[in-house]
């Protein structure tokens, strides 16, 4: 194996390899991060982690996730019925718990009652699949299971989606995340 590989050097030049090297070194990378493991936890609430009580099985859907690529990373928010708020990135950066601030609560609470009933039109699925770097997936975590929707980013962006409202919804609520985040890190300035 050694002599094979070898073998091959010779016949990449400097800059082949420097290129390599340069996308293995500035592509983001989940597994450097707590972003794969937040975003798990996320997943794995259950409504009475939550504070949701036996809805008697009434599917209730309790919390709705959505992954979306931007131009250089994944962006997680994970929104739950209770008010609770986090945003995760594939950088590491990330913002926990959000449902003991009113915006974000209200806004929260505001997306799932709004888009709930898009979980009907949903794939169910028995494992959470990876974030994909071309669609915007919307996960209903539902007492009955998990579902899910998506649409490529191009569609969202043009506005021809059918799921360009509930990602506007969701961007208001990461705005609302924004919004505390920004006044944490004056406060902690001062």
């Amino acid at each position: 194996m050694l002599k094979k590989f070898s073998s091959l050097l010779p016949k990449f030049n400097f800059y082949n390899i420097l290129g390599v090297l340069l996308v293995l070194a500035c592509s983001p990378s989940i597994d450097r991060t707590p972003y794969k493991e937040l975003r798990e936890l996320a997943f794995e609430t259950e409504y009475d982690d939550i504070g949701i009580q036996n809805p008697n099985g009434k599917t209730v859907v309790y919390g709705i996730i959505m992954d979306w690529p931007t131009q250089r990373e994944i962006v997680t928010l994970a929104t739950f019925l209770s008010g609770d708020a986090s945003l995760f990135l594939t950088s590491g950066a990330s913002f926990i718990g959000g449902g003991g601030r009113e915006s974000i609560k209200k806004s929260s609470v505001r997306l799932i009652h709004k888009y709930a009933y898009l979980w009907k039109q949903g794939k169910k699925v028995r494992w959470t699949p990876n974030p994909d770097l071309d669609q915007v997936r919307f996960f209903f975590l539902t007492t009955q299971g998990t579902y899910y929707l998506e649409d490529t980013v191009s569609e969202i962006d043009s506005d021809t989606s059918t799921l360009t409202p509930i990602f506007d919804e969701a961007q208001a609520v990461i705005s609302e995340i924004r919004i505390e985040a920004e006044k944490e890190k004056d406060d902690d300035d001062e």
